[in-house]
């Protein structure tokens, strides 16, 4: 029976591929904490990863439009509440539940939205 010897080089690039970048760890926790939005609102801002201009709407409210500086141009949002993203033109909906949240969404459907309103779609 022969058995195989592993070469430093090679053993040093499987670890290298099975263990978290150093910055990795912190990053993670990062997206696993988004801000705190208070109950029954959305929380949207202009900037992703939770920055800029900033918004709070409430269910209670009911629809409303997009503030003009989040109008097709929501960066991130925090969702605790149940509610429905609107695009107008042409027309869209994207159901969102309580918890839901996105640090990225000016690429999606944030560069789209009009306005929000309480409920499912």
């Amino acid at each position: 029976m022969k058995l195989r010897t592993w070469s430093a080089a090679a053993a040093l690039a499987l670890t290298a591929l099975v263990l978290p970048a150093p910055g990795a760890a912190a990053a993670q926790l990062d997206a696993a904490a988004p801000p705190a939005c208070a109950d029954g609102s959305v929380c949207f801002w202009s900037k992703e990863g939770f920055g800029g201009d900033y918004w709070e709407w409430t269910a209670r409210s009911g629809y409303r439009d997009m503030p003009p500086g989040l109008h097709d141009h929501v960066g991130s949002f925090v969702a605790s509440t149940r509610a429905c993203f609107v695009n107008w033109g042409p027309v869209e909906k994207r159901d969102v539940f309580n918890g839901d949240w996105r640090s990225r969404y000016l690429g999606d459907f944030g560069g789209r939205i009009d306005g929000v309103g309480p409920g499912a779609c």
